[in-house]
């Protein structure tokens, strides 16, 4: 027999299918999201570096370009992110939260959503700033999101699967 520390994260990914995966999950996913990520500031205060900054500011540099890119630039920027806390429950749960990238993005394409704080500017905030100053940043990067959380109960949040 052999006792080992168990993959909290493993144990999760065998559970979170996105292709049964419901409207209400995707939605419950992505608002955990929102929340690490406004959170995510101490830690990213604690650890950063030049190096890792600089290949944060890499990603951002091309932000701007086609659909798919943006998808996978958005993908890259906040896994980074998450790389750069040093927490590998953090960094491993991240990629149990892609599936919600292309949930919102469909939901972006039907609402136009999108913020006024750029990775640009949360990069900045990660070298001259400090940490209140980024998770306020971030929390105006994801601003639209959060706004969208408070519309009416009786309206969906996210359209439903079609």
């Amino acid at each position: 027999m052999v006792i080992s520390s168990p993959n909290v994260v493993g144990t999760f990914e065998k559970v979170l299918n996105p292709v049964i995966m419901d409207a209400a999950t995707l939605q419950d996913l992505f608002e955990l999201r929102l929340v690490l990520e406004v959170g995510i500031a101490d830690l990213l205060f604690i650890r950063k570096n030049a190096a890792a900054i600089n290949e944060l500011e890499t990603i951002a540099a091309n932000e701007s370009k086609g659909e798919f890119f943006r998808i996978s630039n958005e993908i890259d920027f906040h896994g980074k992110l998450y790389e750069m806390t040093g927490n590998n429950t953090l960094k491993n749960f991240q990629k149990l939260l892609l599936p919600v990238f292309g949930y919102v993005t469909k939901l972006e394409k039907e609402k136009q959503v999108s913020g006024k704080v750029t990775h640009r500017h949360l990069v900045q905030l990660l070298r001259n700033g400090n940490k209140e100053d980024f998770r306020m940043g971030m929390l105006a990067h994801l601003k639209p999101h959060y706004d969208r959380l408070v519309q009416k109960k009786d309206q969906p949040i996210l359209p439903e699967e079609k």
